[in-house]
């Protein structure tokens, strides 16, 4: 260690080289969209029941969300959702409802483009109420730890300080497949991958890249940082080598990707506000694919206000009303790119909230609850999982846990698994073993591979469901806004 560090460094005159490798030129482009709910989601106001003919869950929900004889509680009725059939005989109503402030969901379900997962959460194995505590090592309901495991999908550390993403591009850039990292709201470990196997994160504000060393102390400062970082000789030290050689090639893919993403062209109007410009970011970045000689891109985006722990009705019209038109924005801009095949967006949040609501009609920590992930090449309009039909503790699934804390049957590996395969991943083997270290702890079969998730390239017919019965996603009238 020591030698490598201070023995002395000689230039051998040459100037570094850190063009692209072009890699597999037979791929075509993919990309994963993570769009994170920040604080945890009350997604049982995001898809409620509907109808449910066997036992009305609809009402449970109702009763466990507030509803009484003097108060209407925090549930939504059902004039306020705009219903979708199951498509999924193991779900315990034939049909659910999207929250009113979310038409974008509605339609991209009926178009057999988008799926829900219900009660699904971060699990290490199956467990029930009696074994949770000992067979989940993380910090339950708190936002700092779950938070952090979501994105690592590793709760045994078995590739510490990686995240799931990271973990995919080690992968793929093993197999010759170029691939590229960007987060559009700060570091995330979601991106991290092992040292030495993959590519580092570029790390964008949602108004793009500034140049590098805007202000320098003198005219050709640039210059003379790459001249003292030149390629050096064999017998130098490896410490200053693989510094001088990450410098070289940071300033090398900040000024290509800069010139790049600023000749970009937008035509779609975005909304306004932080999370609708992140998302025009990704668009703009995914022009300069080419440029970058990338056949896979992971993007890290979020949108926040989910903590919602007093006024959640309220919070949610707002937060919803604000991603429905991002959404709709950034599918009409991705078609006029002719990349909505080929781009997949998966919503995650650290975790689901009570349905028991607390004084202040607000919401607090719990666990499994609904996600989806939409997409030009999705085998979409189904409900996945099994959504719960009982909220209330002493269920005879033994799922309820007090103030209707739902434990998830439903692992975020379920719905990982399939993506990663359509992303490239091999479905069996060290490959996957490394994407999702936890996920040979579930039954298969109740994890999704990417026949289930997406349809076969170049197909135009309706979507088939992973589940039977196989049915077409039935459109239902829309709600009184």
């Amino acid at each position: 260690g020591e030698f490598h560090s201070t023995n002395l460094v000689t230039q051998s005159s040459e100037g570094r080289s850190t063009e692209a490798v072009g890699g597999n030129s037979t791929e075509s482009y993919k990309a994963i969209v993570y769009f994170y709910l920040a604080g945890g989601l009350d997604s049982y106001n995001m898809l409620a029941p509907h109808t449910c003919n066997e036992t009305d869950v609809h009402e449970r929900y109702m009763v466990i969300r507030g509803k009484s004889a003097i108060a209407q509680g925090v549930g939504l009725t059902k004039d306020r959702l705009f219903e979708i059939e199951a498509n999924n005989p193991n779900q315990p109503c034939e049909s659910f409802g999207i929250h009113e402030n979310l038409p974008a969901l509605k339609n991209l379900y009926d178009d057999g483009k988008l799926n829900f997962i219900a009660n699904a959460g971060l699990l290490a194995k199956p467990v029930t109420v009696d074994n949770y505590r000992g067979e989940t090592p993380v910090q339950l309901f708190a936002h700092n730890a779950m938070t952090v495991e979501a994105k690592k999908e590793d709760l045994f550390d078995k590739f510490t300080g990686t995240g799931v993403g990271g973990r995919i591009a080690d992968v793929l850039i093993q197999a010759g497949i170029p691939t590229n990292l960007f987060s559009i709201d700060g570091q995330q470990v979601l991106l991290t991958g092992e040292a030495g196997q993959g590519p580092s994160q570029f790390i964008l504000s949602s108004s793009g890249l500034s140049s590098f060393n805007a202000n320098p102390s003198i005219t050709n400062m640039d210059e003379v940082i790459r001249a003292l970082n030149n390629d050096t000789t064999a017998d130098s030290g490896f410490h200053a080598e693989t510094w001088s050689a990450k410098l070289a090639e940071t300033m090398d893919k900040q000024a290509l990707l800069k010139q790049e993403v600023d000749a970009t062209v937008v035509t779609t109007a975005f909304p306004s506000g932080s999370t609708a410009d992140e998302f025009e970011m990704v668009t703009r970045i995914m022009q300069t694919r080419d440029a970058r000689k990338s056949k896979r891109d992971i993007f890290f985006v979020q949108d926040g206000g989910y903590d919602t722990h007093a006024n959640v009705d309220d919070a949610l019209i707002n937060n919803f009303g604000r991603i429905n038109g991002v959404i709709e924005a950034f599918v009409a801009e991705l078609e006029v790119l002719d990349l909505w095949k080929s781009t997949v967006v998966v919503q995650f949040s650290e975790f689901a909230r009570t349905l028991d609501p607390n004084t202040g009609d607000g919401t607090d920590h719990a666990w499994g609850g609904q996600h989806f992930m939409f997409g030009g090449s999705v085998n979409g309009g189904h409900v996945l999982g099994k959504y719960p039909s009982d909220f209330q503790q002493g269920d005879a699934e033994k799922l309820a846990l007090s103030r209707g804390r739902m434990i998830p049957t439903t692992p975020w590996d379920a719905m990982w698994k399939g993506v990663a395969e359509w992303f490239g991943i091999p479905a069996e083997g060290p490959e996957m073993d490394k994407v999702l270290p936890m996920h040979k702890n579930f039954p298969q079969e109740i994890l999704y591979n990417e026949a289930d998730l997406f349809t076969p390239p170049n197909t135009t017919s309706a979507p088939t469901a992973p589940v039977p019965p196989t049915l077409s996603p039935t459109s239902s009238s829309a709600p009184t806004l």
